[in-house]
């Protein structure tokens, strides 16, 4: 066992003496840079606005240019003509189009940036969770060094005859748990560099050093729900909206159409591919009343399915209000408690320090038994482990509070 001891010393040393540091904010920017889901909503982002540009380009009016020669055995005919037209009525489909890519642009934008925060969330939780196993793997080394110069002065005490041989040999078996408890913890940390470094999509390396940051903390009453500015509330409103244009478009398939048009032509006069008499033609005006007649029953089926989906997607939106207030009060729930817990840790940490020297004290002077001086060492390092974990959670409850609030994580992003 000493020689897996030994193996995480020079581990330990050597990852420490070529470590290449990174710290959180080099990890976020590296992860968003490499993000396959932030590529994808880019390209999403980015096909929305090339639709809204096409939906735009729509309102031109419609212009026609055309030219043509037919021979025969006794002829010659030459014709060509230029038009242009445009055409608006009241259940004009360009006007629904174009609203519909401006909110389906404005939904893109949303979707990247909750996509975004969910993503710096998560690589903090991974981040986190290297700094924590870091932290244990030290608690681990620790404990072993405790363990071993318990062992020593057990033989101290066997030499004296105030222990038995059985005491020894459960203080080695003791030892022997501490060792394998350590490389538990070395595997442990090593596991949680390989989540963190295949999280931000980088090759992993074991050289890489994450370093630990500062934090500070936030009291509870700092968080506060609002509907308006918590993300995803906005990408379902969007998504509510369009279902509710797209049901007062099609309820205008039951009203007459009202329609205008213009028209000019624009005759050739045979000299040149582009001599045209602008004056040959008089402008076109057209307005014109016309109802389907069975408009009522054809469209019936299309109404009741955009009524539904209309429905579908108030349902959602409601939903995910309701979800996103129970999301929020058992963060704020958890955060407090992650304070609590981690306060009383910390107490509880200074007492069973001063509890485990006292016996300590006591065994090496032979008024204690080897279960009592186990039983102190147990209760010092499991406060130790809890007083790490509650303290890491505290940060990690926080940062939830911040995603779902819509506040800067890490007071920066």
């Amino acid at each position: 066992m000493k020689k897996i001891l030994i193996l995480i010393i020079i581990l330990l040393l050597s990852a420490s003496i070529s470590a290449e540091s990174l710290d959180i904010h080099n990890v976020i920017e590296i992860g968003l840079k490499n993000s396959y889901d932030m590529s994808y909503q880019k390209y999403n982002l980015r096909t929305s606005k090339q639709n809204l540009n096409s939906s735009y380009l729509t309102l031109l009016p419609s212009a026609q240019y055309s030219i043509s020669n037919t021979e025969t055995k006794n002829s010659s005919i030459k014709s060509g003509n230029i038009s242009f037209s445009e055409s608006i009525s009241s259940n004009d489909w360009r006007y629904f189009d174009i609203k519909k890519s401006i909110s389906t642009l404005k939904q893109r934008e949303i979707e990247l940036q909750l996509t975004r925060r969910r993503f710096i969330y998560n690589t903090i939780k991974y981040y986190i969770n290297v700094l924590q196993n870091k932290k244990l793997l030290e608690l681990a080394a620790q404990k072993v060094k405790i363990a071993e110069r318990n062992l020593e002065e057990t033989k101290i005490l066997l030499e004296h005859g105030k222990v038995s041989e059985l005491e020894l040999q459960q203080v080695e078996i003791g030892l022997s748990r501490t060792l394998i408890d350590s490389l538990k913890a070395w595997n442990n940390f090593i596991n949680s560099k390989m989540e963190l470094c295949f999280a931000i999509n980088i090759e992993y390396k074991n050289v890489y050093d994450f370093t630990e940051f500062d934090y500070e903390f936030s009291a509870p009453e700092d968080f506060i729900f609002s509907e308006g500015i918590i993300l995803s509330i906005a990408c379902e409103k969007e998504n509510y909206k369009q279902a509710r244009r797209d049901y007062n478009q099609n309820k205008l398939s039951f009203l007459p159409a009202l329609s205008f048009s213009i028209n000019k032509d624009l005759g050739w006069e045979e000299k040149s591919i582009f001599d045209f008499e602008s004056s040959s033609n008089p402008i076109k005006y057209s307005l014109s009343l016309s109802y389907p007649l069975l408009s009522p029953i054809t469209n019936l089926p299309t109404h009741k399915k955009h009524k539904y989906q209309l429905n579908k997607a108030e349902l959602q939106l409601n939903n995910t209000i309701k979800e996103e207030k129970k999301d929020f009060s058992l963060a704020l729930m958890n955060f407090k408690q992650s304070k609590e817990y981690f306060s009383l840790a910390k107490k509880q940490e200074e007492l069973e320090e001063i509890h485990f020297e006292i016996v300590n004290e006591r065994y090496r002077l032979g008024q204690a038994n080897l279960t009592e001086l186990e039983n102190a060492r147990k209760e010092l390092f499991q406060i130790k482990n809890e007083k790490i974990q509650d303290y890491y959670n505290l940060i990690l409850s926080q940062e939830q509070l911040n995603l779902i609030c819509n506040n800067k994580m890490l007071k920066e992003y």
